[in-house]
């Protein structure tokens, strides 16, 4: 699965004790919680034009994102592969393409700190960093007192585990400019990012799909 919103990439727990791989234990911060995950180097991955020895990965049980999709998935390539050609990800086309020159649309910086795109966008009237997000058709963020914000809560599921979220009705994003409604947008109230406050997916925004330049570092959204 191709997944902007990851970095490091992710193997498949059921295929990394396949593989007999080295597990060992380490941590990231997945919606603001220290979260103690499996890490495994990979010897080997080649991904279009793309090749890489000794990948570090982390190691995740996947079952959730299969049943969804209906199929197995072997891992989530993330932008610590991509990122290293240009590419487009073209959803009415249904292709990935590698190298070329970028196509333009809305810019938004890749940030080497979180090793994501982080676009600047505003959200019912509040200035946000939300991770591009190609794995997802939801728009995420963190914390509570949102315009439209439901009470009500319902279950949810993340990298850190099971979540708490919170619908926000009729929101409204202003990003590049341009003005998006009618995404289906959920906060997490005991969230926290760190340099971030949400994801969101391009599906979400109804946009046509991403390109990346890398170059100039720069991830476009192509409307």
């Amino acid at each position: 699965m191709v997944d902007t919103g990851t970095s490091p990439s992710v193997l498949n727990t059921r295929l990394a004790k396949r593989m007999g791989l080295e597990v060992r234990v380490g941590k990231l911060v997945a919606a603001g919680k220290p979260v103690e995950v499996e890490q495994i180097v990979l010897p080997e991955l080649a991904l279009g034009p793309i090749e890489v020895t000794s990948l570090r990965m982390n190691v995740m049980d996947l079952s959730p994102w299969e049943k969804d999709l209906g199929t197995e998935v072997a891992g989530l390539i993330g932008m610590d592969v991509l990122g290293r050609t240009n590419f487009r990800l073209d959803y009415e086309k249904r292709q990935l393409e590698f190298g070329g020159k970028a196509e333009e649309g809305i810019a938004v910086g890749y940030d080497h700190a979180s090793g994501v795109a982080l676009a600047e966008a505003t959200l019912q009237g509040r200035r946000v960093r939300l991770i591009v997000d190609t794995g997802s058709d939801l728009v995420v963020v963190y914390g509570e007192n949102w315009d439209g914000e439901k009470k009500e809560t319902r279950g949810g599921v993340s990298v850190a585990g099971p979540e708490m979220v919170r619908e926000i009705e009729k929101a409204q994003m202003l990003l590049g400019g341009r003005s998006f409604s009618g995404s289906r947008t959920y906060c997490v109230p005991t969230g926290k990012g760190v340099g971030y406050d949400g994801f969101v997916g391009v599906r979400a925004l109804k946009l046509r799909g991403v390109s990346f330049d890398r170059e100039r570092q720069t991830m476009y959204l192509l409307n």
